[in-house]
């Protein structure tokens, strides 16, 4: 995960049927210092995580059928099919760490009410999610997406890129990020340079857009 810049991520399971994204865990303060305070915390591209979760449950054959989700029950504070993990049953794992520790947005999606379907069943399940499934892939051009270069045409190492609004940098020179709302103004920094853009980022299907930085 740190060596391969991933952009978005699932993980699947089984025995419900809703999309839960991050943060999965209860914690105070970044990292992995993990108390339990009185409410969940509320994560910075929160509104881009319930954009994917909502991509995948709504595009799924019924995983939006029940207001409040769930197979035996209902979820606290679910809606439309997604919940907030941290709210419904706090972990801590994989997709908390995708999110701090590298550029990745990860969501577990449970896939249906059986957690362990039977082999006949599974045709069935392929079809009540190759769709949503197809959708979520596509969310990942929704963003930037380009390499941080010199005047000269060379990578730039260790650029970051920030969103205005969200508390959560980019910070490799391979521009990969996914952006909610479609737009927004970015800004890109080095040690040596620095560059303020506007990004229109409508729709998904944007082309790659490299930055050319130049010394301050």
């Amino acid at each position: 995960m740190e060596s391969h810049p991933f952009v978005l991520g699932a993980n699947f399971q089984g025995g419900e049927t809703i999309v839960a994204y991050p943060y999965d865990s209860l914690g105070r303060s970044a990292g992995y210092q993990y108390s339990e305070p009185d409410k969940p915390r509320a994560v910075a591209d929160e509104s881009l995580f319930r954009w994917l979760a909502v991509s995948y449950a709504f595009t799924h054959m019924s995983m939006t059928r029940n207001f409040h989700g769930s197979c035996h029950g209902d979820i606290s504070g679910a809606g439309h099919g997604i919940v907030n993990r941290a709210k419904w049953k706090p972990v801590t794992g994989m997709n908390d760490f995708s999110y701090l520790h590298t550029n990745c947005f990860e969501l577990s999606v449970f896939l249906g009410c059986d957690k362990f379907p039977h082999e006949s069943e599974l045709a069935q399940e392929w079809e009540r999610n190759r769709e949503a499934m197809l959708i979520f892939m596509e969310q990942v051009h929704r963003g930037i997406r380009g390499i941080v270069k010199d005047q000269q045409g060379n990578p730039i190492a260790n650029a970051t890129v920030s969103v205005e609004g969200v508390n959560h940098d980019v910070t490799t020179g391979e521009r990969l990020a996914l952006q909610s709302p479609p737009k927004s103004h970015c800004t890109i920094t080095t040690p040596q340079t620095f560059l303020r853009v506007v990004s229109p980022l409508e729709g998904i299907n944007r082309p790659n857009r490299d930055s050319n930085l130049s010394r301050r």
